[in-house]
């Protein structure tokens, strides 16, 4: 093969290449965006749930902070992600984590690459599963997530949930937040303007669980739609850095073919007029 059949047969695999990288950037920011979308909602209606709390409070005589069983340990939940080329998206998570596990700590962690780069770091995951790839997959996930938690609460296994994720931020790095999910400090749900207590068909305790529970759905809701679209802004990142490097290769590779192609003419003319002398002898 000529040189400049090689030049051309890596052009076209770079090419393809390109091609590819292309359409995973598409993709992570369409999910971005969809992300990005799904959020609204999943916030407007936190926040409603949180006045309700608030007004349902109203309802109790002597409102205080709904604390878990004390013999419980801390469960906390990192959500990674589930796909690869996303830079130090799960290094950044899991090193957050480090820093704020004890030993008797319960480690959850959504997300497979994460789940494997947590066992190579020594940690010891005690319950993991596949991170949701798009908003849709987000239901289900929170249904198989809280049933595992809620079982464990019931059995005194865990007092209190803590949970690590990643917040996208346009333009920027993403931000890696901490939160308390339980216990709920009731005293956050304070309505800021007085009022009077709501009509109701429930007892105000029972009325007050499901709301609280509903609440901490939202938020979980929240922080797993969250990671998706931070997730996926570090991928796009990732792919607009390899198309580049792609763009780069291909144009150094199409000079060297402009290049061995004037060569490949040049040495057609050197033996057309040494042909051309020949015959004239």
């Amino acid at each position: 093969m000529t040189r400049l059949a090689e030049i051309n047969s890596h052009i076209a695999s770079m090419t393809e290449l390109l091609e590819i990288v292309g359409a995973m950037r598409s993709l992570a920011g369409i999910r971005v965006q969809e992300a990005q979308r799904s959020l609204q909602g999943v916030r407007r209606y936190s926040e409603s749930v949180a006045d309700a709390i608030g007004a349902a409070l109203l309802l109790m005589p002597q409102p205080s902070q709904e604390e878990m069983s004390s013999r419980g340990r801390r469960a906390v939940i990192i959500c990674t992600a589930e796909h690869g080329f996303v830079g130090a998206f799960n290094e950044r998570l899991l090193e957050a984590a480090q820093k704020r596990l004890e030993p008797t700590d319960l480690l959850f962690v959504l997300g497979s690459r994460g789940a494997a780069l947590a066992l190579e770091r020594g940690l010891n995951p005690q319950w993991t599963h596949a991170m949701a790839g798009r908003v849709t997959g987000v239901p289900d996930l929170i249904d198989r997530l809280t049933h595992e938690l809620y079982t464990r609460i019931a059995q005194g296994q865990i007092g209190r949930i803590e949970l690590i994720s990643s917040r996208y931020r346009q333009g920027g790095a993403p931000a890696i937040e901490h939160r308390t999910l339980l216990p709920l400090d009731t005293a956050t749900f304070a309505l800021s303007q007085p009022r009077q207590a709501p009509l109701h068909n429930l007892p105000p305790r029972r009325l007050l669980e499901r709301l609280m529970t509903e609440y901490v759905l939202a938020l979980f809701t929240e922080a797993v739609v969250e990671s998706i679209g931070s997730e996926n802004a570090a991928r796009f990142a990732a792919m607009q850095a390899a198309h580049d490097n792609v763009e780069e290769k291909l144009g150094t590779l199409r000079q060297a073919g402009r290049r061995a192609r004037q060569g490949e003419i040049t040495e057609e003319l050197i033996d057309l007029i040494t042909g051309t002398e020949a015959l004239a002898l």
